[in-house]
């Protein structure tokens, strides 16, 4: 009987590498557990951030649309004239083709202004009488009209160079050579009512301020 009661109480004992703490096993299972929460927790916070940049992009494209229309909208500017330089001044002096003892007339004196875009103003600073006597009077059609901007905003290309000057209009043609870098020489066929008028002319340079014109 005795017997009996010692297996029975030795069957009952706990196991000798048993103890009150979990196994290294179970610990490693635990922190394998929260590594894969947190790289899930990760992936998903990674997934929400793409998803709202996307958000933000699309918002921002569709605003920057909003602005170009409204941009789109505005009227433009008008182009900006070009800026236009002293380019050369001379004095224009005149005589009969047919020579009959007469010398040189003054006729007036006219500085061209230049752009770099090749156009030219030619300013008549001096003029004699002589010079629009023989003009006859401009018809009222024939005045510019503030109707006429677009006309009136463009520029003519510079007739002028460096190496002579030529001009056609209603009411003269000319046609001068440069002969020396202070003087152009040629003639000029004034289209008065009476009949054709033709004049030997030239250009007394005073200065020159543009490359242009050297």
């Amino acid at each position: 009987m005795p017997v009996r009661l010692r297996r029975g109480s030795s069957s009952r004992a706990p196991a000798a590498d048993e103890g009150p703490f979990a196994s290294f096993t179970d610990l490693f299972i635990g922190i394998l557990f929260l590594f894969l929460i947190l790289v899930a927790a990760l992936m998903l916070m990674h997934q929400e951030a793409v998803q709202r940049e996307k958000v933000d992009v699309q918002l921002m494209s569709q605003r920057i649309q909003q602005m170009q229309a409204k941009l789109d909208a505005v009227p433009k500017p008008l182009p900006e004239q070009p800026a236009f330089r002293l380019g050369i001044v001379f004095n224009i002096y005149q005589r009969p083709a047919v020579f009959d003892g007469q010398g040189w007339t003054y006729s007036r004196t006219v500085r061209v202004f230049r752009a770099p875009t090749g156009d030219c103003i030619n300013t008549v600073w001096l003029r004699s009488n002589l010079s629009t006597a023989w003009m006859p009077p401009l018809e009222a059609e024939k005045i510019p009209t503030p109707d006429q901007r677009d006309i009136l905003q463009k520029f003519q290309p510079c007739g002028i160079s460096a190496s002579g000057d030529h001009w056609d209009s209603a009411t003269e043609t000319g046609d001068l050579k440069r002969i020396t870098p202070v003087l152009y020489s040629g003639t000029v066929t004034l289209h008065e009512k009476e009949g054709d008028v033709k004049l030997e002319i030239q250009y007394r340079v005073l200065g020159i301020y543009d490359d242009y014109f050297r």
